[in-house]
């Protein structure tokens, strides 16, 4: 089966195939939204209740609390910037494989 049809110079994604991936795309958000909005309510009853870490044996699940913190990063846009000759010379390049990315509007 052809997934990829081109007419007219543009290319078409077989509709069925769209569809399967529109509808997993948008499953795949309600349930992040669903997820992220119960590690919420997990997070703010363990800050409420001093709580450090859950387990759940039966699930094998275990919650750890990670207290707020500070991250240091590197501007790289800014060094490279102002400091272009060191730049180029620490520059790592590192191959990335090829891959799709899908929106669903």
């Amino acid at each position: 089966m052809e997934l990829i049809k081109i007419e007219n110079g543009v290319s078409i994604l077989d509709t069925a195939t769209s569809k399967k991936i529109a509808q997993f795309e948008r499953q795949i958000k309600a349930i992040k939204e669903q997820e992220e909005s119960i590690k919420n309510a997990i997070l703010s009853e363990m800050e409420t209740r001093g709580i450090l870490k859950v387990e759940d044996e039966i699930n094998g699940l275990s919650i750890s609390y990670i207290a707020e913190t500070a991250r240091e990063t590197f501007d790289s846009k800014k060094f490279k910037q102002e400091h272009s000759d060191m730049y180029d010379e620490y520059v790592k390049i590192t191959p990335v494989k090829a891959s799709i990315r899908i929106k669903v509007k």
